[in-house]
């Protein structure tokens, strides 16, 4: 597909439109939101439960390789699920923009996709890059960083206090982190839609999103600073205003201060989520342009 040359200011447009979406339906935006952390909610309690089974005896270490033998296929099965639940929010986030009937259940709706198994491996490339880049990264920090950081973290779960290593060369390993989180965030987040939408393989998915990635890093950049400034200034008065109700809510009771204190920080991350899916659905179709076919639609989503 051509990529198209897009202008550093229509990061600030694409940040703009996102904060917009949710409009047309906003039951079924907001609801796909807050299922899609459903799922991801069921899935972190299931990991920490794993956690906790495999913990050693109360005050002694933890067995390090039964955990990693239970906890490392579910944190693959999050990985692989993470671009499948990702391209059924912006399915949902299309189908609205577009007029289209929708509803939040339609998150779900690329498990009746036959791309779905390219959105797996979609999630296992990421697993590999997250893999590559670590060991970089390693390589960066020094010989010793990985075992000294590991010493800490068993340290830490068996109740001391953790002392955390140094990196040899801190200031090359923060580029090396900001290039790599910058490359898999945007092939991930251009290629789900290609694959979805567009239907491309994996191979020109990737190859595609890396080329929007490079040829557009300006507008890109634009879009992920405004999108980071903006979570952490809304985080700043989300708390605030979740530390109000709190206090309110237990002047009736503790319980009640507890359940309103949740009902803010819900909303905001389902509207950074809404922001995120929404944001990265709109500069795919504003970056992309080429023809795509329309066969018959699987689940509302067409190609």
């Amino acid at each position: 597909m051509q990529v198209r040359k897009i202008p550093v200011s229509q990061g600030l447009a694409w940040f703009r439109a996102a904060i917009e979406l949710g409009a047309r339906n906003p039951k079924a935006v907001f609801g796909a939101s807050l299922l899609f952390m459903a799922t991801l909610y069921v899935f972190a309690l299931v990991m920490v439960g794993v956690v906790l089974a495999v913990r050693g005896e109360a005050g002694g270490a933890p067995n390090l390789m039964l955990m990693a033998l239970v906890f490392v296929p579910l944190f693959l099965g999050l990985m692989v699920l993470m671009p499948i639940l990702l391209g059924g929010m912006m399915h949902v986030i299309r189908e609205a923009e577009a007029g289209r009937p929708v509803r939040a259940r339609d998150l779900f709706a690329p498990f009746r996709s036959p791309r779905v198994r390219t959105l797996v491996v979609l999630g296992l490339l990421q697993v590999v890059l997250s893999i590559v880049g670590g060991m970089v990264m390693i390589a960066v920090a020094g010989p010793t960083y990985w075992q000294e950081y590991l010493g800490a973290i068993r340290g830490a779960m068996g109740g001391a206090t953790p002392v955390m290593p140094q990196p040899a060369h801190p200031g090359l390993l923060m580029v090396v982190q900001l290039a790599f989180n910058y490359f898999t965030y945007a092939v991930m987040l251009f290629a789900v839609p290609l694959v979805l939408f567009s239907g491309l393989g994996i191979v020109d998915a990737v190859r595609d999103a890396l080329r929007a990635s490079v040829r557009n890093i300006g507008a890109n950049l634009v879009a992920a600073g405004l999108f980071v400034g903006g979570t952490i200034v809304a985080a700043v008065v989300i708390v605030m205003l979740s530390t109000l109700l709190a206090s309110v809510g237990a002047l009736v009771h503790p319980a009640v201060g507890a359940m309103l204190s949740l009902l803010p920080l819900l909303a905001f991350a389902a509207a950074m989520l809404v922001v995120l899916a929404g944001g990265a659905y709109i500069a795919w179709r504003d970056t992309f342009d080429g023809p795509q076919a329309t066969p018959p639609p699987f689940g509302g989503i067409e190609a």
